[in-house]
């Protein structure tokens, strides 16, 4: 593969192949880009492979072939909406750019707003699925009449149809948090049986195909979670049939690991040993990339014990060691400071106590919440801009008793200076009444700046993400 930025504005082009759609940073290739805007790349490999191209905080996946050079131009401000495709693999290149918008129809508003999540049961099946299953089909047909080869041909097939499936599983989300809908267990229970498990073939041939394999892995879960908050002690025996375990043992290591781990072992009995086997190393992969060790450490362990002699274990024991030599050296950090009172701590006062004087930052957030780490990546430009001034960045992490080791390796993982508390759901919740009294939502993550006085003095602050907003927040108290 070859290519042009024009205008560029960043030195170097990134290429990123993973099996199940997400970013994996261990399999990255860079190339820099020449004086005159043009880079080039070579991916071994026999088959076609998806790939993501990434460029200026912006991304487009490619489709790169054994004998198909590809050569792509784009404009460094906007490499999705600008890019153009000659050479060999124009074609399948092509029909990737127009084939897989960033949302389907069905799913442009991820929210309340979403019209189709107030369907009928019976316009849920009969009117939108149809129409849904009729447009990935037009797609097919496109690629099938194509004159591209047939191994390529059958990789984009694939493709379309984990597309399609996964942006139907991400509709259930719509159905059953924002638009409260009682179909969307017939919904889920009807994607699972057109669907089905991804065969290992098709994982090869598609990321999508990959990352359908969790979502089948979720879907015992939320189905047995559906019956258990309708019928707590219904739902108790079937988890413990299904997974053999005790049920206050299932609620520990949930609590330990988060809800994923039921999804798992729920997993181990459903799925067959390929499949179990490729979901393992994924989502080890995907929480070695999160750095995010204890249950990176279990992963592991469940692929030690039933599969121990396959390449996927090898490779995890890679991605295993390099974070634990990580962790040694986060340990050493001495910018992290654990507060030694955080169990005691019960108040606001008592948790600005230690900063009177000084200007405070709260960062109020979760291990389990996403968008929490998402803007943790914010913070070391934070950390730069704030260097030498007298502001304090505090951490208070909403997390149980049972997952104290992975906030604390959580934090040393990822170098996260500060002064650090964490908190139960029930400990967490008299600090929520006193900073916003009165009211009832709880976003996490939430920041709040205190004044030197240890007076709240913005509600609601900025994000890290935010950039110069939050930095002239903070100035202008100093």
């Amino acid at each position: 593969m070859t290519g042009k930025v024009n205008a560029r504005i960043a030195g170097e082009v990134e290429l990123n192949i993973s099996r199940d759609v997400w970013y994996q940073s261990a399999n990255s290739v860079y190339s820099k880009i020449a004086p005159d805007g043009t880079f080039s790349f070579s991916v071994p490999g026999d088959d076609p492979v998806f790939v993501t191209l990434h460029y200026n905080k912006k991304e487009q996946q490619l489709l790169l072939s054994p004998g198909r050079p590809l050569h792509v131009t784009f404009a460094g401000n906007d490499l999705p909406g600008t890019i153009q495709y000659t050479g060999k693999a124009a074609v399948e290149n092509g029909m990737i750019h127009a084939f897989f918008p960033p949302r389907p129809f069905f799913m442009k508003e991820f929210s309340a707003k979403n019209e189709y999540g107030k369907m009928s049961e019976d316009s849920l099946l009969h009117i939108l699925l149809p129409a849904i299953l009729k447009e990935a089909d037009s797609l097919r047909q496109l690629v099938k009449k194509s004159a591209i080869p047939a191994d390529i041909r059958a990789s984009l097939a694939t493709q379309i149809k984990y597309y399609y499936a996964l942006n139907m599983d991400e509709f259930s989300s719509v159905l059953s948090s924002y638009t409260k809908n009682p179909a969307v267990q017939r919904w889920q229970d009807t994607l699972m049986h057109i669907t089905g498990i991804p065969s290992m073939q098709e994982m090869d041939r598609s990321p999508y195909a990959g990352y359908f394999l969790y979502a089948c892995a979720k879907y015992e879960m939320r189905r047995l979670g559906l019956i258990y908050r309708k019928d707590k002690a219904r739902g108790q025996q079937l988890l413990v049939e299904a997974t053999g375990l005790p049920f206050d043992s299932l609620m520990h290591l949930a609590k330990t690991y988060g809800d994923e781990i039921i999804a798992v072992l729920l997993a181990e009995k459903s799925m067959p040993a390929p499949q179990f086997e490729r979901l393992l190393s994924n989502r080890l992969i995907y929480y070695c990339n999160d750095q995010e060790l204890p249950m990176a450490r279990k992963l592991m362990a469940g692929i030690d014990e039933h599969f121990a002699a396959g390449k996927e274990a090898e490779n995890g024991h890679k991605g295993i060691a390099a974070l634990e030599a990580m962790l040694e050296k986060g340990k050493q950090n001495t910018g992290i400071a654990f507060r030694k009172d955080y169990r005691e701590i019960s108040t606001v006062n008592e948790l600005l106590a230690p900063y009177q004087g000084k200007i405070v930052y709260l960062d109020i957030w979760g291990t389990w919440c996403g968008w929490c780490k998402v803007e943790m990546g914010y913070v070391p430009d934070l950390k730069t801009r704030m260097s030498g001034k007298d502001v304090v960045f505090l951490y208070l992490s909403n997390d149980d008793e049972e997952a104290d080791r992975k906030w604390r390796e959580y934090v040393q993982l990822n170098g996260i200076t500060g002064e650090h508390v964490r908190m139960s759901n029930e400990r967490i919740e008299k600090i929520w009444k006193e900073l916003l009294p009165g009211e009832e939502a709880r976003k996490y993550p939430t920041y709040f700046i205190f004044d030197r006085n240890g007076r709240v003095a913005v509600k609601e602050a900025k994000r890290p993400s935010d950039g110069e907003a939050l930095y002239a927040q903070l100035s202008g108290l100093l």
